[in-house]
């Protein structure tokens, strides 16, 4: 599905974009690897589409931020709790994009 030109996206800082520094939530990884020179296959086809980048969000392995549409109960806890929160909590960010994936250790 592809979604309307216009649309406002929020990225999870694994994501690449071009011309970005993809940190992965960690410092170091940003410094040794730099801005990318191309998006990743997601980021470009919502470019294609017309949506717009807003910025990108926080990747959470510990602490889960505040889910403020939640009971108390529903903590957005994984990596991609970042685009989680966002989703949830700004009326202007109409998708986020986040990633499923486990460790291979």
């Amino acid at each position: 599905m592809v979604p309307p030109s216009g649309t406002r996206a929020v990225i999870k800082d694994v994501i690449d974009m071009a011309g970005v520094s993809t940190s992965a939530g960690n410092k170091v990884y940003s410094g040794l690897h730099g801005a990318r020179e191309n998006n990743a296959v997601c980021v470009e086809k919502l470019l294609d589409a017309g949506a717009v980048i807003l910025g990108w969000v926080k990747m959470v392995q510990y602490q889960p931020p505040f889910n403020p549409r939640g009971d108390g109960y529903q903590d957005p806890g994984c990596s991609s709790a970042g685009s989680a929160t966002a989703a949830s909590a700004y009326y202007w960010v109409d998708i986020a994009l986040g990633t499923d994936s486990k460790s291979l250790l």
